[in-house]
């Protein structure tokens, strides 16, 4: 049990050090970690992070959101809403979550161990939520602490993958949204063609609107109009 309480306590040490803050609560973080399905298998009474994720969602929306204001003052609402959904989705909090390396201090049960729950996007965006829930009640409540450690650690990546549109979006709703409003007209996609073995295929569409012309490739004809999407999108924006 010692080397468990051990272990525990170098889990929290290590992922405080990632942080840059040291915790007044050390149990606050250790139920950021912490899956449910470990306490359940655990001897001991432990917190999940379930509480700390509901709160921890909240917590990264506003910081998203005071980043995004503060950077385009000049947008407009629904632009805001869109990029702020990208930035707290599953897809994207996962991939910060991966950047402190969150798999490495979730404690989970043998059999989530088995199939490499630990990995999971759905995991890793949770764990990453519960994290700033603990923060922000580790700071007696207030956002001052975990907006300065967002902001450390993730707003110059946020802004520079917003700017190569680097992260998870509707292209196809977005690029609609915005030759209606340009040319009052929505694109057309077309598959040029299929390369690859049945099993493995790949497909090549175009998109056109006006007079940009497009392709996008994917493993389905929907994955592929969404990279075409993509790129007119880009294209329209420069």
């Amino acid at each position: 049990m010692k080397i468990e309480i051990q272990e525990f306590n170098d889990r929290v040490e290590s992922l405080e050090n990632i942080l840059g803050y040291q915790f007044k609560d050390k149990s606050l973080l250790l139920a950021a970690i912490t899956h449910r399905s470990f306490v359940a298998e655990y001897p001991k009474k432990l917190r999940d992070y379930e509480v700390l994720e509901f709160l921890g969602d909240s917590v990264v929306s506003l910081i998203v959101s005071e980043i995004l204001i503060k950077q385009f003052p000049d947008a407009r609402e629904g632009d805001l809403s869109q990029l702020r959904s990208a930035i707290v989705s599953e897809a994207y909090l996962s991939k910060l979550a991966k950047s402190l390396k969150v798999s490495d201090f979730v404690l989970i049960s043998r059999g989530e161990k088995s199939q490499k729950g630990e990995e999971r996007d759905s995991l890793l965006c949770d764990v990453f939520e519960a994290i700033f829930g603990a923060l922000y009640v580790d700071a007696d409540y207030k956002i001052d602490v975990p907006r300065e450690i967002f902001n450390k650690l993730f707003k110059d990546r946020v802004l520079e993958d917003i700017k190569t549109e680097n992260i998870p979006r509707d292209y196809k709703s977005l690029l609609q949204m915005e030759t209606q409003r340009l040319y009052g007209k929505i694109p057309t996609y077309k598959l040029i063609h299929s390369e690859g073995p049945e099993h493995d295929k790949v497909f090549v569409v175009e998109c056109e609107i006006e007079q940009i012309k497009t392709t996008g490739k994917g493993k389905s004809k929907k994955e592929a109009e969404t990279a075409a999407a993509k790129e007119a999108f880009k294209k329209i924006k420069e």
